[in-house]
Formats: C-alpha cells, sequence, structure tokens
C-alpha cells in the first residue's frame, strides 16, 4: 500500500481529482500532539487519537477526556498578494475502551484551480495557483478492532463543515506495537469530500502519514515518549508544496506531576520551512491535567493554545 502511494503518477492522478482541493491542516489538532510538533500518529494514546489515529482509541486509557481552545495562523497566497489569517481552534473529545467522539475546529488551505494540473507535467509548481486559508468543524466517531494481540485497527467516519457547506467522510487507522515500540499509520479523507459546485468545487485531498514512537510505559503516563512522524503525500501551503518530517519528546517530572514536551518539523522537499513547538502540562490531582503549547516558525507556522486532559 505504501509503495502505490509513494508512486508518481498516483499521487499526481489523486490530486488532479476535481476542480480544486484543499491540503492537510497546518494548524494540528489538541494541545498534547501540538506541544511535540505534530509527531503523534504512533502515540494517539489520549482522546485527540480520534483525529490523529482512530486505532490508537484502543491502546490508551480506558476513559479519556480532551478539552483544547486556542489560536491558529495560516497563510494565504492569491492575486491580491499575500496575507496572515487568525482563527480560533477548538478541541471536544471523549474515548472509552473502543470508542470514540469528537469535534475539533481547524485549519486548512484551499486552492481553486483555474486547471487541473497534468500528470505528466515534471513538476505541479508549474501549474500557476492560488492558495485559500480554510477554517473547518469536524464531528466523527470512532470505532476500533482488535486483531490478535499486538495489532489494533479503526475507522472514523465523520461530518465536516466548512465553507458553509455539510459533507460526510472517513479517517482510518492502524496501531501495532513491539516492547516498548509502537508504529502508527492513518489516512485522512477517504471519501475526497467536495464543498462548492462548478469552478469554485472545493475538495479534501486523502493524506497518509505514518508514524513511530517508543515510550518507557504504555498504557498510562510513560516518563519518556520519543516520537518520529512523517507524511507520505505532499501538500500545498503558501510558501510552496511541502512533505513534512516531525520530532517530538515528552518527559514527565516529580511523580508525573509535570510533564515537558517539545518537538520539531520541517519539510523534506522544496525550502525547509521549520517549525519549532513547546508545551507543558500540569497535574491537579491524579488523572486530571491542565495543559499549554505554543508552535513557532513562519507566520503561517504560529499557535498556542490551552486546554484540560482526564484519565481514568
Amino acid at each position: 500500500m505504501l509503495a502505490n502511494l509513494r508512486n508518481p503518477t498516483l499521487i499526481a492522478a489523486l490530486l488532479t481529482l476535481g476542480m480544486a482541493r484543499i491540503a492537510a491542516a497546518q494548524a494540528d489538532v489538541g494541545t498534547r500532539a501540538s506541544g511535540m510538533a505534530g509527531a503523534f500518529v504512533a502515540v494517539a494514546d489520549d482522546a485527540t487519537a480520534v483525529y490523529w489515529n482512530p486505532a490508537g482509541v484502543g491502546t490508551g486509557s480506558l476513559v479519556s477526556v480532551v478539552l483544547d481552545a486556542g489560536r491558529f495562523r495560516l497563510g494565504s497566497a492569491s492575486s491580491e498578494g499575500a496575507r496572515n489569517e487568525e482563527d480560533t481552534g477548538a478541541v471536544v473529545a471523549l474515548t472509552a475502551t473502543a470508542i470514540g467522539i469528537a469535534y475539533y475546529r481547524t485549519g486548512t488551505y484551499g486552492i481553486p484551480a483555474a486547471e487541473p494540473a497534468e500528470p505528466s507535467s515534471e513538476s505541479r509548481e508549474e501549474v500557476l495557483r492560488s492558495v485559500h486559508a480554510l477554517t473547518t468543524s469536524t464531528v466523527g466517531v470512532s470505532l476500533v478492532q482488535s486483531l490478535g494481540e499486538h495489532i489494533v485497527v479503526g475507522a472514523t467516519p465523520k461530518l465536516v463543515h466548512a465553507a458553509g457547506e455539510l459533507a460526510g467522510d472517513v479517517d482510518a487507522g492502524l496501531m501495532t506495537w513491539v516492547n516498548r515500540f509502537r508504529f502508527g499509520l492513518v489516512a485522512r479523507n477517504l471519501t475526497t469530500p467536495e464543498f462548492g459546485e462548478g469552478d469554485g468545487a472545493l475538495e479534501l485531498d486523502r493524506e497518509v502519514r505514518i508514524g513511530g514512537a517508543w515510550g518507557s510505559g504504555w498504557t498510562g503516563i510513560s516518563r519518556v515518549v520519543v516520537s518520529v512522524d512523517g507524511d507520505v503525500m505532499s501538500r500545498a501551503t503558501p510558501s510552496g508544496d511541502r512533505r513534512d518530517i516531525a520530532a517530538g519528546l515528552e518527559t514527565w517530572w516529580l511523580s508525573q506531576r509535570i510533564g515537558v514536551r517539545g518537538g520539531v518539523r520541517r519539510s523534506t522537499i522544496g525550502e525547509a520551512r521549520e517549525a519549532v513547538a513547546a508545551g507543558v502540562s500540569a497535574g491537579l490531582k491524579p488523572g486530571m491535567l491542565v495543559e499549554a503549547h505554543i508552535m513557532r516558525g513562519r507566520d503561517d507556522e504560529r499557535s498556542w493554545s490551552v486546554g484540560a486532559r482526564m484519565t481514568f
């Protein structure tokens, strides 16, 4: 499957579906994941797994609740020039045993295409495009199934609201582990839903992301977590196409009362466009945490959030 997704012809064909497309979200979902620069596909052991990797719903705590709110900034490039747009992000998520439900509001990029890209073209950048910021609101329900002792698969049917319209879609994920190592795979926007009609129609591109993580102790709060994620497919932004790789670190101190995390990500194609993130958690009492994160990079990579996380 991954080998096929790396095929340039297949990727080009997917990118030319419809009259336009929306790239992967620049604003990460969840304060904890954002503090690790989005290196979270193989971690995904709290309620934000509904977004990051549906299979993670079956590998975390018995019950997890996440409430987050913050601000994100996305760049926008059009015939009128480049500008930055700021908006509010939010997450309300709950997971219990083998089911999860979440609402999240985040940012994506929309690209109205004047003409479709040619699959035979040497580079998609040869086609003139205009990139616009777009905010989406999503409600998803995750269901998981174990395939043996060390493999879990999951799916998230979801409703996405954008540009004044509502569309259905589905994400899918896989999680496997060996001792203290975890490996994750997530595929989003499998039905490529459309918003709008005619030349102004926008279509959600499929996204595929893989990750690996090492934790000193799963399930629960690991003393140390190290994670690495990578995009399989490229996506468009106002500063050019990018395919990110991200690395994150989380560590806990004072009998797991204080958690500190950080991360960095950069593109493996075109300019690096690095972004650096940091976050902190403080335990109010066992199983109840308040959290915050901040990310800095280019203007379209800046965000912050605060939230609360409860586990039982």
